[in-house]
């Protein structure tokens, strides 16, 4: 008998002494020693397997290669025995090699067989796990953290020790998170004659430490301020740090911290700049504590201390593109790129560098599905550094060698979504060259889905093979769960929403996204449920179906002889979309809904449908719409029409019409972090057979010019009230609007702890058109109709950590505003003015 390989324990090949195989690896289809060397390679009889006891010798076979009848091949060999070690069901693997009994069956007689027999030693099955020690952390909330990384122990199953030892790992690491560094595990085993093992994981949670101080050592070149500011896994200075998890130190985090240092460092002038590794070291500092007495108390910490050598500053002192590449881009019909961004005397920024070399790829690339040899074109670039003056010299050039295309993309880390919903986000595609930018965009697109954590750069790995000129790309990604529940807010038409929205992804395994939406504010409340899928019909189109109640009690300007009215809306809309490229998408939406508009006893006899007496009206309406969107993350592009009623049917007959462009791009003249953004939008509604329906008028406010209340951008109209009393009264009130325009400018600019601060200018008006209203027309003041609106001033924002909903508070002055005095038909005087200047509120982003 001949041994072939031996002792494998725990995933690690060791050559053990045998008689047949020497401690020198061949390669395999080499010479073979002893009996096995011959002209003529054996064919195996059979295979064996011994030491099994619980485990099934039919399911061991299933997971080796080598087969009764095939020739014998050491390699393969070797490699059955590395997949049985990486099942973690062995504790030791041996293979031995016999000769057969009897000639194998259809063999010539002097052919040689043999028969391979594995010697398995298994590891006893896990009976029983627990967890002691620990106070910190629970039985329930430690198996949801090891359920959450996927890493529960399998009760019933062999005890491997690497996945023990991963499962001690994730629980020392659970403690680390919450500052207790010195955390430990110790896995105790307990087996039994039953050939069972029970596990206790005894915990020592260690004492806390959280992170008081960081500081920079070296020549940071740098403010320790701004520096500090690209930190956001460690960051003991920010509001309710303790409560985030920013002042505890773990490995993990400071790395995403330093890779974060040294982008800005290379973003902003310092190419040469270098991180070192963190120097962590306990810490007391002395505070004051007032309970139950006055008295001073040392506070136990950590200090930490980051080395920084940020090397000389760079400029830009030119950048060019060869002749090739741009002949390039002209053969491919597309015009060359100017290079003018990297402006001379400006700071080195490898951020600006890798955006052009992306610009020129898209250039030289071609669009279709196949390579060609015209579209298998690099782009290098070059970056000569001048350090006696501090000067950088850059060149795009077009490559010798064709780009690296991607053979095939794997997804790590899939549990509960399948592989085709998250490769459908991934614009990089299988066949294609290697695009860095469609990746950026297509693992953000997959982060805001927010049913997985950020992917990183460390978790993107390619693996290159220079002899085919093609990539493998393993992409590990981290579920955060099916289920998801966060709070929503925004600004509409009657004020500020807030509400709360929960989703359950993929619960009928058809990648389908149930929903369901609450939200709502002083005038307003909204409730939605719905039902969406991508990828309808084997296509990129996306079909939803949602159901929603809404009801309004505006609160106009002139409040007190305002046209009170409460509209409660219900139905169902169903929108189609379909992306047409990775920024544009086209949408056609149906909608079916009923509106019923109660009004008071003494209603305004101008409203349509609504006579005197009269406490309400109803309308059914069904809406059919298309709308084209352009969103490239920096600029937004939106045209919608819609039109009820006709042959579609229903009561309202409206056509509806909206456009939007805005806008936003880094200042190129003053501060670097400053941004400018702009905004035009136009939104048009009429009827155009019988009466326009009062809820479908347009009353804006402060959502278009900031400063003004809801319903003073449009004009205002007489009404007739009839009270109890008998007496009729002709008040003004706002009127709404069927055709609005608004423009707004805002320069943007940064300030801590996730706030930001704008001064902007808003201009817009508002028109009441009688033709676009159908028969029943109002009595309008005619001066108050298309005023231009305009104001000024100055937003405070703060996104709400953990929410990401801005918080926005404003001052506007308003420039141009109405004030002016109007005769009713009772002698009246009524004095139509808006305030001079205003503080506002709201939620979400104005645009």
């Amino acid at each position: 008998m001949r041994r072939l390989i031996a002792a494998i324990s725990f995933g690690l090949v060791v050559a053990a002494p045998a008689h047949a195989c020497p401690q020198t690896q061949k390669a395999p289809g080499g010479p073979l020693p002893g009996a096995i060397e011959k002209h003529e390679t054996p064919t195996i009889e059979e295979l064996r397997f011994t030491g099994l006891r619980r485990i099934a010798p039919a399911a061991v076979a299933a997971q080796v290669s080598s087969r009764p009848g095939e020739r014998f091949d050491r390699g393969q060999i070797e490699g059955d025995v590395r997949t049985l070690a990486r099942l973690g069901w062995f504790e030791s693997i041996q293979v031995e090699e016999a000769p057969c009994a009897a000639p194998f069956p259809r063999l010539p007689e002097d052919s040689q067989c043999m028969t391979l027999i594995f010697h398995l030693h298994e590891f006893p099955f896990l009976s029983k796990v627990e967890y002691s020690g620990s106070r910190l952390l629970s039985r329930k909330q430690i198996e949801k953290m090891l359920g959450d990384r996927k890493l529960t122990p399998g009760l019933g199953k062999p005890a491997d020790p690497a996945a023990l030892q991963r499962i001690a790992f994730a629980i020392r690491s659970g403690l680390n998170e919450l500052g207790h560094p010195e955390a430990s595990v110790r896995i105790a085993r307990e087996e039994a004659s039953s050939a069972t093992v029970a596990v206790r994981f005894e915990i020592n949670d260690g004492p806390l430490l959280r992170v008081r101080r960081v500081n920079f050592d070296g020549q940071p070149q740098v403010s320790t301020k701004l520096l500090r500011g690209q930190m956001r896994s460690i960051a003991p200075w920010k509001p309710l740090a303790s409560w985030r998890g920013k002042n505890a130190f773990t490995r993990e985090a400071y790395e995403e911290d330093r890779e974060r240092i040294l982008t800005y460092y290379q973003n902003h002038g310092f190419p040469e700049a270098r991180i070192g590794g963190a120097r962590v070291a306990k810490s007391s500092e002395p505070s004051r504590r007032w309970f139950p007495w006055p008295h001073e108390s040392a506070l136990a910490g950590l200090s930490v201390s980051i080395p920084v050598e940020a090397g000389p500053f760079y400029r830009f002192e030119s950048a060019a593109a060869t002749g090739a590449l741009q002949q390039a881009a002209i053969e491919r019909g597309r015009l060359p790129l100017s290079v003018s961004e990297l402006d001379q005397g400006s700071a080195f920024s490898q951020q600006e560098i890798d955006k052009l070399r992306r610009l020129w790829m898209a250039r030289v690339q071609s669009r279709s599905t196949e390579v060609d040899s015209l579209s298998s074109h690099s782009v290098d670039v070059m970056r000569t550094f001048n350090p006696e003056n501090h000067t950088a010299r850059v060149v795009f050039d077009l490559s010798g060698s064709p780009p690296y295309v991607v053979r095939r993309i794997e997804f790590v880390g899939l549990h509960r979504f399948s592989d085709r919903y998250v490769r459908r986000r991934i614009l990089l595609r299988e066949g294609r060259p290697i695009d860095e930018r469609a990746l950026e965009a297509g693992l953000l697109r997959l982060a805001r889905t927010g049913y997985f954590k950020p992917i990183r750069k460390e978790d993107i790995h390619v693996r290159l093979d220079e002899a085919t000129h093609t990539a493998n790309v393993s992409i590990h990604v981290e579920e955060i769960g099916q289920q998801r529940a966060s709070l929503v807010g925004g600004t509409g038409q009657f004020g500020s929403t807030l509400g709360i929205a929960y989703t359950v992804f993929d619960l009928l395994n058809r990648e389908e996204l149930l929903s369901a939406q609450l939200d709502g504010g002083p005038e307003s409340l909204q409730i939605t449920l719905g039902l969406a899928r991508e990828g309808i019909f084997g296509t990129r189109a996306s079909l939803a179906f949602s159901v929603f109640n809404n009801v309004i009690r505006p609160r106009f300007a002139r409040g007190a002889q305002g046209p009170f009215f409460s509209s409660h809306t219900e139905g169902i809309n169903v929108p189609w979309t379909y992306p047409l490229t990775s920024t544009d998408s086209l949408a056609v939406n149906y909608t079916l809904a009923r509106t019923i508009t109660e009004y008071p006893p003494a209603s305004p006899s101008n409203v349509p449908g609504v006579t005197l007496g009269d406490v309400r009206s109803k309308v059914s309406s069904r809406s059919l719409g298309a709308s084209w969107v352009r969103d490239t993350g920096n600029e937004r592009v939106l045209f919608a029409n819609s039109a009820s009623g006709g042959w579609l049917g229903g009561g309202e007959n409206v056509v509806r019409s909206s456009a939007e462009y805005g806008r936003i791009f880094r200042d190129p003249l003053f501060t670097p972090s400053g941004t400018w953004a702009f905004r035009t939008t136009f939104t048009g509604a009429g009827s155009y057979r019988g009466d326009m329906p009062f809820y479908a008028r347009l009353f804006s406010g402060d959502e278009l010019v900031r400063g003004l209340r809801p319903g003073e951008l449009g004009p205002y109209a007489v009404t007739v009230r009839t009270p109890g009393n008998g007496v009729t009264t002709y008040p003004a009130a706002p009127a709404g609007a069927n055709l609005l325009t608004a423009a707004n400018a805002e320069y943007r600019f940064p300030l801590a702890s996730g706030t930001e601060a704008a001064a902007f200018f808003d201009l817009g008006s508002g028109l009441l058109l009688p033709n676009w209203l159908g028969p029943t027309k109002p009595l309008l003041l005619g001066a108050s109709n298309g005023v231009l609106h305009s104001s000024t001033g100055i937003e405070l924002r703060w996104t709400v950590p953990g929410v990401q909903v801005p918080v926005r508070a404003y001052y506007a002055l308003n420039v141009l505003r109405l004030n002016r005095f109007f005769s009713l038909p009772e002698n009246s005087l009524f004095h139509a003015h808006n305030r001079l200047s205003s503080f506002g509120w709201g939620l979400g982003s104005l645009f």
